[in-house]
This record gives structure tokens, sequence and C-alpha cells, in this order.
């Protein structure tokens, strides 16, 4: 089954229950309006009729609880969405220099899981709230400093010098580290539940 037909499919879906469930609220308020009328009238009749509106009306009501459900689950999953939201605060002032995702030279291609910018100053900050979880050097990164808050992983590469210690807690805006003046690089990544997104979706660089 291709694309189309699945996307039909869905849309199909939706508008058969949308229509079911609008069938059901009228029925629900048609409902209501006999309860009324059968309320003055004293017999067996009118009891019977509404103990059965009163479990087609729960019935109805149940639907549009799933409806509401369904609803705010897909708010909360919008809203947890990167470029959702309050933008981050800077790590430094520049210009892109190897985007995120795919990248080719002349002798390669290589998947970039973060961003590099070409900074104007030698100055890092971090670009939100969290705790550092560890520091460090290697031959990818050189200098590194990772920090940790509620929903992300946060690494920034090409450290010269660290003004933290691991443990310490950072605030959004907090000067964190510098560069080296010979190579005015910072690689930065952001990981959230296992995978990397998009730095450059949380912060402008020009600000």
């Amino acid at each position: 089954m291709n694309k189309i037909v699945k996307k039909r499919l869905n849309i199909k879906r939706k508008e058969t229950f949308n229509k079911k469930l609008a069938l059901q609220v009228i029925f629900s308020i048609v409902l209501v309006g006999a309860v009324i009328v059968m309320k003055n009238i004293n017999s067996d009749l009118s009891e019977k009729f509404m103990e059965a509106a009163d479990e087609k009306m729960n019935a109805s009501i149940e639907l549009l609880e799933i409806r509401d459900t369904i609803a705010e689950g897909f708010s909360t999953a919008v809203r947890k969405l990167p470029f959702v939201g309050e933008k981050k605060s800077t790590p430094v002032i520049g210009t892109l220099y190897r985007k995120y995702g795919l990248n080719k030279t002349d002798d390669s291609t290589y998947y970039n899981h973060g961003i590099d910018i070409k900074a104007d100053s030698k100055s890092v900050q971090a670009i939100t709230d969290g705790k550092v979880v560890s520091l460090g050097s290697n031959e990818k990164l050189n200098g590194y400093i990772v920090i940790q808050n509620e929903d992300q992983t946060l690494i920034y590469g090409q450290i010269y010098e660290t003004f933290v210690k691991e443990g310490d807690d950072i605030s959004k805006g907090d000067l964190i580290g510098a560069l080296n003046e010979e190579n005015m690089i910072l690689h930065i990544e952001v990981w959230e539940d296992g995978a990397s997104i998009n730095p450059a979706s949380l912060f402008d660089l020009t600000e």
C-alpha cells in the first residue's frame, strides 16, 4: 500500500469518526430535550426511556473524552518539538561553518550530528539550564563540556579553556568556556531521546 492510498484511508477514517461524533452529540441534545418532556410523564415507559437515554449519553461523553485525550496528547507532542517554544541563549556570536546532517568534502561524505560555528569571540555560553555531567578531551572534539537537563544532552566541543567543573549547576547564558584564538570554531550537539537534533533550530546566531 503506497503513501497516497494510506493518506486517503486515514482522511476517510477521520471524516467517518468526525461524522459519527457529530451525530452522537446531536442525538444527545435531542435526548436531553426528550428527557425533560418525559420527566413530566410519570409512567414506567418514561423511566425505561430515561434509563436508555442515560446509557446513550454516557457513550457520547466517552467519545468526547477520547477526542479530548487525543487532542491533548497531540498538543503535548507539538510543544516538545525543538522548533516550538522559547529560543535558547546563543552559545557564541558567529556564522555557520558546517551544517547539521550530511556534509560533503572533496575527499569524503560524513554525517554531522551537530553544527560548527565560526565564532567572532572566544567566550562560550550555555544555551540552556542544566548540570555539567562530563568534561575532558578526545581526538574528535578536542576539549569538550557535556551539560544535561531534563530533556536534552548538550555537547560543546573544541573548548580550549573550561570555566566549569563536573557537577556544577548551569543557567542559560552562563560563561562555560573559551575557544582557542587560533581555531575559533565551536562544535555543538544536542541529543534528545537518544537521537541528535539540529542545534540551529534552537537559537539565532546573530543574537
